[in-house]
């Protein structure tokens, strides 16, 4: 997938989860299947109750175009 695409999806991500603007993600191919999507990983460190720090993660699925099919989050 070419920067640009990256570049694109991580503009949607950033839009629907502003906190986590900056996070440059972890681009890796979708295997088993017969499609050309891309799965992107965006993961943060954030501060959560009592002080202890919690992972969060956005995964985001793109197809060839860079037309995101999916995004999950953790809590």
């Amino acid at each position: 997938m070419k920067a640009k695409m990256i570049d694109h999806i991580s503009q949607e991500v950033y839009r629907k989860h502003p906190d986590f603007k900056g996070v440059k993600p972890k681009v890796t191919p979708r295997k088993g299947d017969s499609s050309s999507d891309t799965l992107l990983v965006f993961s943060k460190s954030v501060s959560g109750p009592g002080g202890k720090t919690i992972n969060r993660i956005v995964r985001a699925v793109a197809d060839e175009k860079g037309k995101i099919k999916k995004i999950s989050t953790s809590k």
